[in-house]
């Protein structure tokens, strides 16, 4: 990978958004960000023997606040080793010991069988090429009775193709249009339930929130390295992508899905009566 200091206004322009990402060290955060986190750990009653995958943690926001919050063993992959590199410079500010960070691929992971309490999955899943093969995996590596945390992001009414198609040449992903019904199903295995399931919708920012984090983003010190003609373009590329997600989650909503494998056997019968909160 070029050093900051060699890249040119092409390699800027060919980036996906996620590879900005590293180059800007964007605290990439899962939907929801610290919220869904604190949600997770609470259901789960998580403490410090516990022991989560983070996966495609990005620059680690999902695996340092799990780690800052409950002090245990977390561990976050990512394909991008920029950002993984961000993930462990961040990590050592805090000092948490507990807390690593490696490039793997969540469609063939490298750690063996049942070795995680919960898999968290953010909205990664759906920039994966191989979700059949990265769920499979999920699952491979977590414990018996352990749990899968998935946060799917999802459209709320239908998109114009005009939009899902700038989405696409942003993330360089042929992402189609999904819906929860589509992750809830994609997710719920034969022989797997929903522990919880809670729904939000996303605010779309002002424009003038847009710039005024890019501005702050784009000032970071490490990119006084670049090259002009490569700043300049960084500064268009990476505030048409902010303003572009703004729109696009303007028309989505995600879900927090908390699943785990069901009572095998002839105990698994449903609850028959049910009850209101008075």
């Amino acid at each position: 990978m070029k050093k900051i200091s060699e890249l040119t206004k092409e390699d800027i322009l060919e980036m996906s958004y996620n590879e900005l990402i590293g180059l800007v060290r964007e605290t990439n955060r899962t939907p929801g960000g610290l919220n869904t986190i604190k949600d997770v750990a609470r259901k789960l009653c998580l403490n410090n023997n516990s022991k989560i995958l983070d996966i495609g943690t990005s620059t680690g926001h999902t695996s340092l606040e799990f780690g800052r919050l409950l002090n245990c063993e977390v561990v976050g992959i990512d394909i991008n080793e920029e950002s993984i590199k961000t993930a462990t410079e961040r990590c050592s500010r805090f000092n948490l010991e507990k807390v690593s960070f490696k490039l793997d691929d969540a469609t063939n992971m490298t750690f063996n069988d049942n070795t995680f309490d919960v898999v968290f999955a953010g909205n990664v899943t759906s920039l994966v090429s191989n979700r059949e093969n990265a769920l499979k995996e999920y699952w491979r590596v977590l414990k018996p009775n352990g749990h899968l945390v998935a946060v799917p992001m999802y459209y709320l009414e239908t998109p114009s193709e005009d939009l899902l198609q700038k989405v696409r040449d942003a993330i360089q992903v042929n992402i189609q249009a999904q819906y929860k019904d589509s992750w809830k199903e994609f997710f719920l295995r034969e022989n797997d339930e929903v522990f919880e399931e809670i729904d939000y919708k996303f605010i779309k920012c002002s424009d003038e929130e847009i710039d005024k984090f890019c501005d702050d983003i784009l000032s970071r010190d490490h990119l006084k390295e670049l090259p002009e003609d490569a700043m300049e373009a960084l500064q268009v590329q990476y505030r048409n992508f902010m303003h572009l997600f703004n729109e696009n989650n303007s028309h989505m909503g995600f879900t927090i899905f908390i699943i785990r494998q069901k009572e095998s056997g002839e105990f698994n019968d449903p609850e028959l009566f049910h009850s209101e909160l008075v």
